[in-house]
């Protein structure tokens, strides 16, 4: 598996618009999956863009704020996101990443997808994705190491 904290390596991502999405899954970190797809949306794009993030705490979400506002100016780009537990104060979805994957995704418009947490969640996603019936050669991943 590929060690990586800076430079988001996401590979094979053709311009043609198609009704296919580009789905990005990132757990407890966004990385420098954030800075790719501003630079994707800023730049112009045909491609669907869709970004499933999850996280402990409201706290963990970094960039949380900047990219909802992406979501809600751009034709291209959605965004669903989670917390592991619930909270008073979250109105968004509740439970483990891969558990709001499996509900939300739909298997058939995935043109490529792209992981990006821990060796665990990389694992537990990839799993989940293949058993949608996501083919292997469509994921590719990058590991964080956690810090805390």
């Amino acid at each position: 598996m590929k060690q990586s904290n800076s430079e988001f390596k996401f590979t094979g991502v053709a311009e043609e618009a198609t009704e296919e999405e580009i789905v990005l899954i990132a757990g407890g970190k966004i990385g420098p999956i954030k800075d790719w797809i501003t630079s994707v949306l800023k730049n112009g794009t045909n491609k669907n863009i869709r970004l499933f993030f999850g996280a402990n705490t409201q706290n963990d979400l970094n960039g949380y704020r900047n990219l909802k506002d992406l979501s809600e100016l751009s034709n291209n780009f959605s965004m669903v996101t989670a917390l592991n537990t619930s909270n008073p104060e979250w109105e968004g979805e509740v439970g483990l990443i891969t558990d709001v994957v499996r509900d939300k995704l739909h298997p058939d418009k995935v043109s490529k997808c792209y992981i990006y947490g821990t060796d665990v969640m990389i694992e537990e996603t990839k799993r989940t994705l293949t058993g949608l019936g996501i083919p292997e050669e469509k994921i590719q991943h990058e590991t964080f190491n956690r810090t805390r």
